[in-house]
């Protein structure tokens, strides 16, 4: 990634640098255009990719007038709330690609991207979900987009036909090996049929989030009320796990005959973000889930405030994931002993996480339709 000279670097950034990790701004919104934060931190080297979530837009709306002009000169009547909404971000995506199209350039597209999340309304129908990306990309109209599915409902499907029409995908949502194993498989899907139509393999671009902070949560409830011996010990220790042996799938992917023959193509590996989703971290949790996961070519989303403490930061400790997949399973294991089997939460996890995306999308098209 191509950066300004910097007057000092922390040790944290340089080692994560090192680990082939790379850093994502997970909480932009319009404001980080209007106080140039978003083209500090890309000329710092601190980010090459963004995170625009309809939570983070509504908060701004809501307490500033950052969205003002823009709502102005929308047509109250001509167009629907939904629609609204959609320019709206679609402007946002288009300035934020703008600013990090350099970073993009300079990395041959391994940097360098934003992605943009659609109506949450859509998740039961595959078509709808395609159109709406479609629409959504053509809008914005720049190379570096990608468009955000749920793993669950019809997303799996849709993501399939959006990678096989050359349009980026970003899966959310994933928390549990199972349906990592099927976000690759979409992939792989994709690019064989993008390669089918004629089209160079070079151009579908795909990455997966797995999101630790809401899977520790969920299984940390369940074992403080567990009376089982090994369960104090077991706290906070399912999303690392979980997240050891997804990167080890990442790895045995790449491994693969299928792969083999599809990187021969021109195919470029779908990477892993490591992200807590629709729930604003605090500087110190964030920071601790960067210093719990780390690994090669693997991605980390912060909030802000996170990535500028993550400056002022030491070190960490280096890779955390690969070759631990032993541990890992051992972790599983012991969370089975207590009652806890993860895939098996991975459905109600999916469900809560839809239910959060929903909930940020009406709270905006409110804001939206009250002007």
């Amino acid at each position: 990634m191509t950066t300004r000279p910097r007057s000092k670097r922390s040790g944290a950034l340089d080692q994560l640098a090192a680990e082939g990790v790379g850093l994502w701004l997970d909480d932009y919104h319009r404001g980080r255009l209007a106080d140039g934060s978003l083209e500090r931190l890309v000329a710092d080297g601190l980010v090459g990719g963004v995170i625009s979530r309809p939570a983070a837009v509504a908060r701004v709306m809501s307490g500033t007038t950052a969205y003002r002009d823009q709502l102005n000169r929308l047509p109250d009547a001509a167009s629907s709330a939904e629609e609204r909404v959609y320019a709206l971000i679609a402007e946002d995506a288009r300035a934020a690609c703008a600013a990090l199209e350099p970073v993009f350039r300079a990395t041959g597209g391994m940097h360098g991207w934003v992605s943009l999340g659609i109506a949450p309304r859509l998740a039961a129908d595959a078509k709808a979900m395609v159109d709406h990306s479609r629409r959504l990309a053509k809008a914005v109209g720049r190379p570096n987009l990608l468009i955000r599915i749920p793993v669950s409902g019809q997303g799996l499907a849709a993501a399939g036909d959006l990678l096989a029409h050359r349009v980026g995908v970003h899966v959310t949502s994933v928390f549990s090996v199972r349906r990592y194993a099927q976000a690759v498989d979409t992939y792989f899907r994709g690019l064989e049929r993008a390669l089918a139509d004629g089209h160079a393999a070079s151009g579908v671009t795909s990455l997966v989030s797995l999101d630790t902070g809401h899977l520790n949560a969920r299984v940390d409830a369940l074992l403080d009320g567990s009376t089982a011996p090994c369960a104090a010990e077991l706290r906070g220790q399912a999303g690392v796990a979980t997240a050891r042996l997804v990167y080890r799938r990442y790895e045995e992917s790449l491994g693969c005959s299928r792969w083999r023959s599809l990187v021969a193509d021109g195919a470029r590996p779908q990477r892993l973000l490591w992200t807590s989703e629709n729930a604003p971290e605090s500087p110190r949790t964030a920071l601790d889930r960067v210093g719990r996961i780390i690994a090669w070519m693997t991605l980390h989303a912060l909030p802000q405030a996170a990535l500028e403490a993550l400056d002022r930061r030491e070190g960490f400790h280096g890779d955390t994931l690969s070759g631990e997949h032993g541990s890992a399973r051992r972790v599983m294991d012991a969370l089975g002993r207590a009652g806890i089997v993860v895939d098996s939460l991975a459905h109600d996890l999916e469900a809560a996480a839809a239910e959060r995306e929903r909930a940020a999308w009406d709270e905006l098209l409110a804001l939206v339709q009250a002007g």
